[in-house]
């Protein structure tokens, strides 16, 4: 079964636990807490408050996505704010293996984003630390962008990478993840899905959640 993970930042903030009230009863797996500085990416989004805001009212856990430019600053800080999975963009990392192994040895999942442009291979140095890889299906830093087909092919090729060295690992696909989109990136590898505007929020309401959510999470 496949894990969602609704985006937060695609969430208006007045609806916010309204919202999470009707994900949670929608049995969602995660909730995706974008992280950025106006930097990596230009834009600003969410820290660690609200997810303290959500952890008082929600024991689904949280998956952290840090889109700035340097993450290694704040693995601390949203570890100590309750992320289950901390996942940094390869990009930005001059050590990562040894930031991989600061998450875990705080008893959290370490992942590594790559965006639509970056290749795979610095992962084949990183396989026995990694849990998740994010692959960034649009260019990051803003909602309702247009998939990039490219990247189904980097999805496939990254669950060959893990399986032919016999590791597991969670592939989490982020951007335009919606019912036309979904089937393909699950055929091609991926396992945890970010939904957001378009695959979410702005097609359904909350009364639709559960039917959506179940459908998300039993594509195979």
């Amino acid at each position: 079964m496949n894990k969602v993970s609704p985006s937060v930042m695609c969430i208006n903030t007045m609806e916010l636990k309204e919202k999470i009230t009707a994900l949670d009863k929608a049995n969602v797996d995660l909730y995706h807490i974008d992280v950025m500085d106006g930097h990596f990416v230009p834009n600003f989004c969410l820290n660690g408050y609200i997810m303290k805001d959500i952890a008082a009212i929600s024991k689904t856990p949280m998956d952290v996505h840090l889109m700035v430019t340097n993450p290694t600053e704040y693995i601390e800080y949203f570890a100590e704010c309750g992320a289950a999975y901390i996942t940094m963009h390869l990009e930005t990392l001059v050590h990562p293996i040894r930031a991989l192994k600061k998450i875990r040895g705080l008893g959290v999942k370490a992942g590594i984003a790559i965006n639509p442009s970056t290749g795979i291979d610095r992962l084949a140095y990183m396989l026995d630390d990694i849990d998740m890889v994010c692959i960034m299906t649009v260019e990051p830093g803003f909602a309702g962008q247009t998939l990039i087909p490219a990247t189904i092919d980097k999805i496939t090729a990254v669950r060959k990478m893990f399986t032919d060295a016999g590791k597991d690992v969670e592939i989490m696909v982020d951007g335009q993840v919606k019912e036309t989109t979904a089937p393909k990136l699950v055929a091609a590898g991926a396992n945890i899905l970010v939904v957001g505007t378009s695959g979410l929020f702005n097609a359904f309401s909350p009364e639709e959640y559960p039917k959506v959510i179940q459908f998300y999470q039993n594509l195979v």
